[in-house]
């Protein structure tokens, strides 16, 4: 049955598929990390910026600028590492299941432009639509859910 929706449909497919995963993704982000922190962290960074663009004759102070906007970047990095953890594996199991569902349903290129391109071909399969959908999905839930 599903297959069959797959092979009537495949860009709606996808596109739905690839809304719940960054959803389920965004969410799993959002309550894994302290979003006041990271507000913080944004903040401070963006006012370290400010300040190092005041500063260009004073090169040892922009230096101190500098190694602390590296320690809020290392703090940022590992606060979006345990929601990275928690869905490596469910997102390579989704993967693994639009592989084989698109597969199943003999889908080649679900969009098309009139042209083949070298190493390109002449349309996007379905890694290319997820991957192009994913990143269009999360920055709008992003600045919906007000995530940082």
């Amino acid at each position: 049955m599903l297959t069959e929706f797959v092979k009537a449909q495949p860009l709606l497919f996808i596109t739905l598929f690839s809304l719940a995963l960054t959803l389920l993704t965004t969410l799993i982000y959002k309550v894994l990390t302290n979003q006041t922190r990271l507000k913080e962290l944004r903040e401070k960074q963006k006012q370290l910026r400010a300040e190092a663009l005041k500063l260009k004759e004073n090169p040892q102070k922009i230096m101190e600028l500098q190694k602390e906007m590296l320690a809020i970047s290392v703090e940022q990095m590992k606060a979006g590492l345990k929601p990275m953890l928690a869905t490596f594996l469910p997102f390579l199991l989704a993967l693994w299941f639009l592989k084989n569902i698109y597969t199943a349903a003999e889908v080649g290129n679900i969009i098309y432009w009139h042209a083949n391109l070298p190493l390109i071909g002449d349309g996007g399969g379905w890694f290319f639509c997820y991957i192009i959908l994913s990143l269009v999905f999360s920055l709008l839930l992003r600045k919906l859910l007000k995530i940082y």
